[in-house]
């Protein structure tokens, strides 16, 4: 009998359960907020440029990963792992970043096994953060993005002026990790280098 009111009591429940409140809100899935995604790009892109133009910019002479010492250049890929390391400081880089720089100098020391030590060698034409050789680094710090996003990755354009000092946008690549937006491929347009 008691199992019997028991049963009863928890059928009552599950009726009441069903029928109950028709006001309650379900909640909804949130939508990315478009405006804190953006913000966030410019932030890092801004942080980054920061950073490059205080300490980045001069650490290609402090660590030199390229060994000019016989006739052709040749990649130093132990010293390139602690120049490429010294990118971390910036607070704008995930990993990717690092390994994508790497893939981009060993096709450069490929390339270098052509050309002569002293001569402008592949991947050195122009400032490779810059993407060209005298940038107005001011822009860099304040200018705003457009971007297309796709999942956890995205395609991101700093948006210099085409008539300005820097030639017009810059491509990078973004991933977004633990909720915020980082670097993971700097993407030098050449059509902006002068």
């Amino acid at each position: 009998m008691r199992n019997l009111a028991l049963s009863a009591l928890l059928i009552l429940l599950l009726v009441a359960c069903a029928g109950g409140n028709k006001n309650v809100e379900v909640a909804k899935p949130a939508t990315p907020n478009i405006n804190l995604d953006s913000a966030g790009m410019a932030e890092t892109i801004h942080t980054f440029y920061k950073w490059y133009g205080e300490a980045g910019k001069q650490l290609i002479t402090k660590i030199n990963f390229v060994n000019t010492e016989a006739k052709h250049p040749r990649l130093d890929l132990g010293i390139l792992g602690k120049y490429l390391g010294e990118f971390a400081k910036s607070g704008a880089i995930c990993t990717e970043f690092i390994q994508n720089e790497t893939v981009f100098y060993r096709a450069c020391g490929l390339a270098w096994a052509e050309q002569k030590s002293g001569d402008i060698l592949t991947g050195f034409e122009v400032d490779r953060y810059y993407c060209q050789q005298d940038a107005d680094p001011a822009e860099f710090l304040t200018a705003g993005t457009s971007y297309k996003m796709d999942g956890e990755y995205a395609i991101v354009q700093l948006m210099l002026d085409p008539k300005g000092p820097n030639g017009g946008p810059r491509d990078f690549e973004m991933k977004k990790q633990n909720g915020r937006w980082l670097l993971s491929k700097y993407i030098c347009n050449a059509a902006y280098t002068h």
